[in-house]
């Protein structure tokens, strides 16, 4: 017997709905929200249009989140988009508003609903019997004025009542008077003694047979208002809410294409970075390149990675490794060579350099002192600052480049040598 889902607003907030501070669900679900469609509707401004989804499957009642500021359950926050089972005596909090849930039984919450009154045509109806020994029936001296009342009561004509002495019980044995639908004519009073008023005396009629009530009277009464009927759960199998199956899709799809999206923007930036420090770059080959480095569009890596393998693109799996692997070797290439540039920026501005250049040109002037160190610094800088670009690329670039390819190298070496023992 399915069970009727009863959720309550408890606490202070309770009056604040009145008689909206409580909603059954049956199987058929609904929807919870600020939206005057909803099932349920609660009127507050922290509550979402659509905030949660009721569905019923396989005899339990599921709560799904739909809403932007989340709900709780129990004390624990539910995943948006993920059904949850409730159970009699959970807990929900609605924005600010606990809500209490019950599981009633279907025939509980049926009769609190609707009444069906008994069948008038199905009671029995009394039959009136006469008793034998009416004292009305053993008066021997009958006044017209009561046999005038009988007879407006009893149809036919009414004969005169003799005196004299009456056997009380001669009238049992008496053969039985015909039915309402003989005919109405008398038998003469010459073959019977008994008085006239017996002649008036009708037997009642047998009461024809009724029909017999179904077997399952019981369970059609309430037919009108039973749900639609659902497969019992099979014990031995807990499968998933087919009604979540679809939601779920249509986020691993979107959660598919912004990680594809998300690889393909880091590797663009991997290439630019690359060409900023006029290192060599990933050339398509004839064979195992990756549509993650390659494509055009998501749509078009998409298509190539879902497809079925072969020699000249790699699928799956496969193309993902390759272009993680690609990511965290740059991120390491990338420290190296940022380490390495800046040594060389350390060892270009060292004060000793600057002395000792200084000191050897001194030897050729007939200027000396310490001033003319800060002169050569200054010369040196106006150096640099004639030329930025070529400045950067032979203080930093070159260096940077130098160190980036080798630790890249290195790497690379060592994921290959890590990765000989599968293959064989």
């Amino acid at each position: 017997m399915s069970k009727t889902l009863i959720l309550a607003v408890v606490g202070q907030q309770a009056a604040q709905f009145g008689s909206r501070g409580q909603k059954a669900f049956e199987e058929q679900g609904g929807s919870i929200g600020r939206s005057e469609d909803s099932a349920w509707v609660l009127n507050a401004s922290g509550v979402s249009r659509t905030h949660a989804m009721i569905r019923f499957l396989n005899g339990l009642y599921f709560v799904e989140d739909r809403s932007t500021n989340g709900m709780l359950l129990n004390g624990a926050a539910l995943a948006k988009g993920e059904p949850s089972a409730l159970n009699h005596g959970d807990r929900l909090q609605i924005d600010t508003f606990e809500v209490e849930v019950a599981l009633q039984d279907g025939t509980a919450a049926e009769s609190d609903r609707t009444h069906v009154a008994p069948t008038p045509a199905l009671a029995p109806s009394p039959t009136p019997v006469r008793e034998p020994f009416d004292l009305d029936m053993l008066d021997l001296g009958v006044s017209p004025g009561r046999l005038s009342a009988m007879d407006s009561l009893i149809d036919g004509p009414s004969p005169a009542m003799p005196g004299g002495s009456l056997d009380p019980l001669s009238f049992l044995d008496a053969p039985p008077a015909p039915s309402p639908q003989a005919s109405t004519a008398q038998a003469s009073p010459s073959w019977n003694h008994t008085p006239g008023v017996e002649d008036h005396f009708r037997p009642p009629g047998a009461v024809g047979q009724r029909p017999a009530l179904p077997e399952n009277w019981d369970l059609t009464m309430g037919d009108f208002a039973s749900p639609p009927a659902v497969a019992s759960p099979t014990p031995t199998q807990s499968a998933p809410p087919p009604a979540a199956a679809a939601p779920m899709s249509t986020e691993l799809e979107q959660i598919f294409r912004i990680v594809v999206d998300g690889v393909m923007d880091v590797l663009r930036a991997r290439a630019e970075i690359k060409n900023t420090f006029r290192l060599p770059v990933t050339i398509i080959q004839r064979s195992e390149n990756n549509p993650l480095k390659f494509a055009a569009t998501s749509e078009e890596a998409m298509q190539k990675i879902m497809a079925p393998p072969s020699a000249a693109f790699l699928a799956g799996s496969a193309a993902f490794d390759d272009a993680f692997d690609d990511i965290r070797c740059h991120q390491m290439a990338m420290l190296a060579g940022m380490r390495a540039a800046f040594d060389s920026l350390l060892f270009h501005f060292n004060p000793d350099r600057f002395e000792r250049e200084t000191d050897s040109a001194a030897r050729r002037s007939a200027f000396s002192g310490k001033g003319r160190y800060w002169d050569r610094y200054r010369e040196n800088f106006d150096e640099l600052s004639k030329d930025p670009d070529g400045c950067f690329r032979r203080l930093f670039g070159d260096e940077f480049a130098r160190a980036y390819e080798a630790q890249l190298a290195r790497l690379k070496s060592a994921r290959r040598a890590a990765m000989a023992p599968t293959r064989r």
